[in-house]
Formats: C-alpha cells, structure tokens, sequence
C-alpha cells in the first residue's frame, strides 16, 4: 500500500508539473505577443531630447572647448615662435654674407639724429643702422639701390624714399608681438625724434620698426645721445660740417674710457670676425629686443623712458631703438635693469638697455655663427654678460 501510494504522489507531482508548464509558455506567448502589439505603437510615436539633456551636451561641449582652447593657442605660439627664430636665422646668414663682402659685421651708424642713407655706403661712413646695411643681402637690394636716386635731405622726401621708410619688411618683426606693419615714432613731447639729416622722414606719420636689436656689449654708453646728465658722442651737425670743419669722431677703442665698446655692432663699428676672442659660437650677435606692451602699437600714448627704446625708426643709427647692451659693473644702474625678461609695462632703464621678448620662458637670440637658440630669462647674469662681450 505504501509503494501505490508513493507512485500516485509522483504521477500527481508530474501531472502538476505539465499542467504549471503548459500555462508558463501560454503566458510567455501571451506577453511577447503583447510586447509585439506594444512595439508596433511605440514605433508610431516620435520622441525628441528633453531640456536636461540638450543643457548637459551643451556643458560637455563648453569644457571640451575650454580644454581645447589653450592648446590651440599653444600650438599657434609655437608657430609665431618658430617664425621669429627664423627671421634671427635671416639676419644673422644675412650678416655673413656681409661680411663675405665687406670683411666686418654691420655697423650701427653714428646716431638717431641720422638715417640710413645709400649713397654713403657702408662701414663707418653709414650714417643709417646696421638692418638698412644688411637689406641688400636679404633680397631687398632693389629698394636700396632705388634710393640712390633722391637725396636724404631733400624735404619732401622723394617717393623711393618714403617706399623705403615704410616698407617694414616681416623679417624684422617678431609675430608674437606686432604685425609687420609701420608705426607711430615719437612726435611730440618727451624723447620727440629729431633730425640732422633726413628732416623729410619726420613728415611721415608711421615708420619702419624693429624687433630686434644688436649687441652692443656691456658698454655704459649704449646710444650716441643719452640722457642729458650723460657723456654723449659727437655726431656732426649735418652732412657740410663734415668737410668744413674738423671731424671729432669719438673714440671707442680705449679700455679707459666711458665710450669703449665691447660688443658686435655700435657707433661707427667695423667688428672683425678675428677680434671675437670668446667664439664666434659663444658671441651674441641680435636678439629680441625688451618692449613694453603699452607701446606696441603707438610711443606716443607715453611720456616716460617706457617708449625711448622704440621711438624712432629701424633705419636710424646708434640708438636704444636697435641696440642692447648687458649689465657692467661700473653701471649706475643695478644688475636686474639689464637682465632679460619678458614684455613688461616699466618706466625703469630695462626698456632701453634689456633684451627680451613676448615669448614667455625665453627670448631667441642669433649668434656670430649664424645659430639661433632660444635664451632663458633665468640665465645668469654673468653668462648673460660673458656671451654679450666680444673678447
């Protein structure tokens, strides 16, 4: 009796368990064919994107953006960076063809009394700057030797010579600072540029500019004029007074004096490359020059010292506009207002003794063997003096 009833108890636990089966697959079939029917509505419907949702994909692009950003700027600095590299680069193979045809690097000129004038050549009887002495080797040939033709002192200038005055070319504006363009000089006020020679070019409203400026070593006279309570170079008074009168050159040889120069390029220079005892490679030669932000585009917004590296013109002569100079020790001014640095608003000396740059860990600097390195703002001062000073 008790096996029958075990076999009923499963036969009843089989029953059961077909019956519970059948009735699951009957619901399964139920429900999908439910979920068909519902799916067929829901693809009847349109959605859209809520207000949420647009707001969150909106944030997501803004940060991404934000993220973007500033390596988009930084890769484009790299560019402008990399451009003012290679207008040092111009310059400086520029400046061996120079001295391939002339046995001595550019002069700077005799003053920022005078302009470039092609009729008088090179060396020592260029008035002009030693960047107007390097355009023919810079496939600017043309606009010099068009100069020939119309005189410096004529007043109006001629139409060559307002072509030359203005004609800014690119390589010697660095793209991180300024567009190649002309200028404002300074023409009122403090520090107003005045002529002996070349009174025309005062007639214009803006002028040809620089960047960059030459090295003129550690001398403690960096410009032909200085300030008033300052020993200052002779300059003649015009062209006539060099043959009427006695020409009373200043000396700039002599160790003992004030005037003594010790870099490449300064008032009436005819540097040899055999007098750069340190290494042609190890010599400063240009680099970026320090200016102040305020002044980019216009000195005449500035009555201090902070415009008097930039007031007058790319073609001028001996002059803080397209010369710098390192710290000396005998130097009435501390160590710090020659280091380089970068772009400052400053009413101190460093805009017109200083390089530097709108670069913002270093300035580049081309050397005496044509090389181009980019040189820190931290770099010591005594490096810093050593690489500028010729011997």
């Amino acid at each position: 009796m008790a096996l029958f009833r075990t076999l009923f108890q499963n036969l009843d636990t089989v029953k059961a368990g077909a019956i519970l089966q059948r009735w699951q697959d009957s619901s399964a079939s139920s429900l999908a064919g439910g979920f068909l029917v519902r799916r067929k509505t829901v693809k009847s419907q349109r959605f859209g994107y809520t207000l949420v949702e647009l707001m969150l994909v909106i944030t997501i692009i803004g940060i991404l953006v934000q993220l973007l950003i500033p390596a988009i700027q930084s890769s484009r600095e790299q560019a402008r960076n990399l451009l003012c590299k290679n207008n040092l680069r111009q310059l400086a193979i520029a400046t061996q063809s120079h001295i391939s045809s002339h046995r001595f690097f550019p002069s700077g000129g005799w003053a920022g009394t005078y302009v470039a004038d092609a009729r008088r050549g090179f060396g020592r009887n260029q008035p002009g700057s030693w960047q107007f002495s390097l355009l023919p080797y810079l496939e600017e040939a043309t606009i010099v030797e068009r100069t020939k033709h119309e005189s410096i002192t004529q007043q109006p200038l001629g139409p060559r010579l307002q072509s030359l005055h203005s004609s800014s070319p690119s390589f010697f504006y660095c793209p991180s600072r300024r567009a190649a363009r002309p200028y404002p000089f300074k023409n009122s006020g403090n520090a107003e540029w005045r002529l002996n020679v070349g009174k025309g070019v005062l007639k214009l409203n803006r002028v040809t500019k620089s960047d960059y400026a030459a090295n003129t070593g550690d001398a403690l006279i960096s410009a032909a004029i200085s300030f008033s309570n300052q020993p200052q170079m002779w300059i003649p008074f015009d062209y006539d007074s060099l043959s009427t009168s006695n020409s009373r050159w200043t000396d700039t040889t002599n160790e003992n004096s004030v005037f003594f120069q010790t870099g490449i390029c300064y008032y009436r220079s005819q540097t040899r490359a055999s007098q750069i005892i340190d290494g042609l490679s190890k010599t400063y030669l240009y680099g970026e020059k320090l200016l102040p932000p305020s002044v980019y585009e216009d000195v005449n917004i500035s009555e201090s010292i902070t415009m008097m590296g930039d007031n007058q013109s790319a073609w001028c002569g001996f002059e803080w506009d397209n010369h710098r100079v390192a710290w000396n020790p005998e130097s009435r001014w501390r160590m710090d207002r020659y280091q380089p640095k970068q772009d400052v608003d400053t009413d101190g000396v460093e805009s017109i003794f200083a390089f530097g740059s709108a670069h913002s860990s270093a300035f580049n600097m081309a050397f005496c063997d044509a090389s181009v390195h980019a040189v820190s703002y931290d770099i010591d001062p005594m490096v810093h003096r050593e690489s500028s000073t010729r011997q």
